[in-house]
């Protein structure tokens, strides 16, 4: 349903077919956006989605107040991280507000191979960044 997906199904379906290298799509990864006024954007599940599935989970929760969201004048939205209770594996990841959809990457790239919020929670940020708010979501979760 998503270019975004195509563009990466498609190397793999054809080095499938002509390599029979068996490569596998790991779907749970799969970002998304909703290119409103400010941004929806998100990766994996919701928290109902998680709990429905059987999981324990913490969420943590970021309003999109910061340093650069003050300066450009755009400080609508809420981040929120969705992770297992037990190690802080990021389940799912969903932001409302402005260039969501751009700070959703480090989010997915931090959830390939059952990655931890950690992973987010532990770097460094430049300040003042919207992605400061990624990682504010990521604390609030630990």
């Amino acid at each position: 349903m998503f270019t975004h997906v195509a563009t990466y199904d498609g190397p793999n379906a054809a080095l499938n077919a002509v390599k029979g290298l068996g490569r596998t799509v790991d779907y749970r990864v799969v970002p998304r956006a909703i290119f409103s006024s400010p941004t929806l954007a998100a990766v994996g599940l919701t928290a109902d989605e998680a709990r429905s599935a059987g999981y324990e989970i913490k969420v943590g929760e970021a309003s999109a107040v910061g340093g650069r969201s003050r300066a450009i004048g755009d400080t609508r939205g809420k981040l929120k991280a969705v992770v297992k209770a037990d190690d802080g594996e990021i389940l799912g990841f969903h932001i409302l507000a402005p260039h969501g959809d751009d700070l959703l990457h480090e989010v997915d790239a931090a959830m390939y191979e059952q990655g931890s919020i950690d992973r987010i929670g532990k770097s460094i940020h430049v300040h003042p960044t919207l992605s400061e708010l990624v990682k504010s979501a990521a604390r609030a979760a630990r």
